[in-house]
């Protein structure tokens, strides 16, 4: 099978759904065709993967020189990577879905697939709610001009299937977009300076809107009143030091930073738990808890209306899981795990084995290709 994945950014930018497409372009290379459109002059090589720079999002209306991209090699599937705001300033580019018009119209044998990786974002304030109008209409002209939708969480299947009756409508998770090093506990805390005996609580990623460090704090807090005469200690990972340091007062913090891929892995094996607690739940559209299963660290997060059935399923077996709304029931799950090294190390197991089973990339782009084949049928 020849597939073309379309998306603007690839590594070395920092951008997580790029760094999906790669991980994705080269799990897929391993079995299929595959090439990358990108807006990129200077990316990461990807093994096995042939990428182009074939469009430009400067102007909204370059996003047609995929069109021409095609022109040489016509695939079987071109699977367009999507976020609004990656296409266009405000999340707008009324040029997509028309080029997606034209592409099946210019190249009738060309199948089209959508990756809906958010929808838009939720309606906090006046701004947001004015750009939810045309990202809506955008995601809908999409969908009516694909032969298939993937949306990255389970829910939104079930909503954005009534919105596109006419096409298959399915649910593909995301995978971790670090590497496993696989290093131990010990070489890690070592090559940080944490002491082996201090429990060191996992934060990772950007802060927005969508994570409750409310929930951070009073968690690490409750844990700091349990340690007594012992020692711990909270490890972020990410672009926003001063904004955790700033919601964790009176709470050691080591701020890590924004690292390279591998030095995430190795920051990771030093945690003893991690945190990932957000608004309307955790789903699979989640990278930086997919990083958490990934390592076999015991996680405590949400549930709510986001939150997909297998998470639901494995709810105290490979992570812990609290109501959104219920601050408490977190902060009691996070202090059980802290008292009860035996539960932390079985629930971290589990969460390690859930991972290579439903959300490593080789299942992923097994899962994706499947898909194609049945479509294609």
């Amino acid at each position: 099978m020849n597939i073309h994945l379309v998306f603007p950014k690839l590594p070395p930018a920092h951008d997580a759904i790029g760094a999906h497409t790669g991980h994705l372009a080269t799990t897929l290379a391993q079995t299929c065709r595959v090439s990358v459109l990108t807006t990129e002059d200077t990316y990461d090589p990807l093994p096995g993967v042939s990428v182009r720079t074939a469009f430009s999002i400067k102007q909204r209306r370059e996003v047609r020189g995929i069109l021409d991209a095609l022109e040489a090699e016509q695939p079987d599937w071109l699977l367009l990577q999507y976020n609004a705001f990656s296409y266009g300033l405000w999340g707008l580019n009324l040029h997509l879905p028309a080029m997606l018009r034209t592409l099946k119209q210019k190249y009738p044998k060309v199948r089209c697939a959508v990756m809906a990786h958010e929808t838009w974002p939720p309606s906090i304030n006046a701004r947001l709610m004015i750009m939810s109008t045309w990202q809506r209409w955008q995601l809908w002209q999409l969908g009516h001009t694909a032969d298939l939708m993937f949306f990255s969480i389970e829910p939104w299947v079930k909503k954005f299937q009534k919105w596109f009756p006419q096409i298959p409508v399915r649910h593909l998770p995301v995978g971790s977009n670090m590497p496993y090093v696989g290093i131990e506990r010990q070489e890690a805390r070592s090559a940080l300076g944490i002491a082996d005996h201090t429990f060191v609580i996992g934060v990772f990623g950007k802060v927005h809107h969508s994570r409750m460090l409310s929930h951070v704090k009073a968690a690490a807090q409750a844990v700091h009143h349990e340690c007594k005469n012992e020692s711990m200690q909270v490890l972020y990972i990410g672009p926003h030091g001063k904004e955790v340091a700033k919601s964790l007062p009176g709470i050691p913090l080591l701020d890590a930073g924004r690292l390279e891929p591998e030095s995430v892995s190795r920051h990771f094996a030093a945690m003893d738990l991690y945190l990932s607690p957000f608004t309307r739940g955790v789903s699979t559209r989640r990278g930086s808890f997919m990083t958490a299963l990934q390592h076999g660290i015991a996680t405590v997060s949400t549930q709510g209306i986001h939150t997909d059935a297998i998470l639901k399923q494995h709810n105290g077996k490979a992570f812990l899981l609290a109501d959104e709304q219920d601050l408490n029931h977190f902060c009691q799950q996070v202090v059980e795990l802290y008292s009860d090294n035996q539960r932390r190390q079985e629930i971290a197991k589990a969460a390690r084995r859930l991972y290579q089973t439903a959300f490593a990339w080789e299942v992923i782009a097994s899962q994706l290709v499947a898909t194609l084949e049945e479509v294609n049928s």
